[in-house]
């Protein structure tokens, strides 16, 4: 389901001609999914699954899980874009992780506001508790086979992302790995965790500059195309 819809989503926007912000109410919705996906764990936890069950571990203190997740992440971010320039697709993945993002954050003030508490805030725990504590860590615990665990968790992943574009099938494999490494290290759940989060926020911190860096290369790609004709 999660792959249909993504290729579903990308096809939509490669029709749009033009970059369309969400529906008013979009920061809501998705903060009301967060809350709805917390309460289901916190139901499903008092009857009866426990934290070591999806890779939850205590034995560092989760602070400095947390940190050594967002350590992680800035590793992750150089070797994507060592990458990236490697094969030279850089400029169409920022391009394309732009785009997105216009598509996604709200305009209004409240609803930006809602959508930020929901990705940056709740988003990593949810989808982190889902995708590999869940698909990856409990799965692989009831079937006996972590490598096929993995393996079901990286189709998934890559599929529920597809919509960014293909490229980006890159950065969500090497974020996969990272995230999985994570969760079987000392740090557990906690460190994929704070590794997420900083993926989520990230991106924000950054959305201005690359606002500035897309509108640039825009106007050199019209201004080689006027020069060339």
């Amino acid at each position: 389901m999660y792959f249909y819809s993504s290729i579903a989503q990308r096809k939509l926007i490669k029709k749009q001609r033009k970059v369309e912000r969400p529906k008013s109410s979009f920061g809501f919705y998705i903060l009301w999914n967060q809350i709805s996906l917390i309460s289901f764990f916190s139901i499903t936890y008092i009857l009866g699954w426990d934290a070591p069950s999806v890779g939850l571990k205590f034995e560092i203190l989760p602070v400095f899980s947390l940190i050594i997740g967002l350590i992680c992440y800035y590793i992750f971010v150089l070797v994507v874009n060592k990458i990236l320039n490697i094969l030279r697709v850089s400029q169409i993945v920022e391009n394309d992780a732009y785009l997105v993002s216009v598509r996604l954050i709200p305009r209004q003030k409240l609803q930006r506001t809602l959508f930020l508490i929901a990705v940056c805030i709740l988003n990593p725990i949810t989808e982190e508790l889902i995708f590999r504590g869940v698909l990856v860590h409990q799965l692989g615990i009831y079937i006996n086979n972590y490598y096929l665990a993995i393996s079901l968790g990286l189709f998934v992943t890559v599929g529920n992302h597809i919509y960014q574009g293909r490229l980006h099938i890159i950065t969500h494999i090497i974020f996969y790995v990272f995230t999985v490494t994570l969760l079987y290290s000392d740090v557990g759940l906690v460190g994929s965790i704070g590794f997420h989060l900083a993926g989520d926020v990230y991106p924000f911190m950054r959305l201005k500059y690359e606002a500035n860096n897309y509108k640039k290369r825009r106007r050199e790609e019209r201004r080689a195309k006027y020069v060339s004709s």
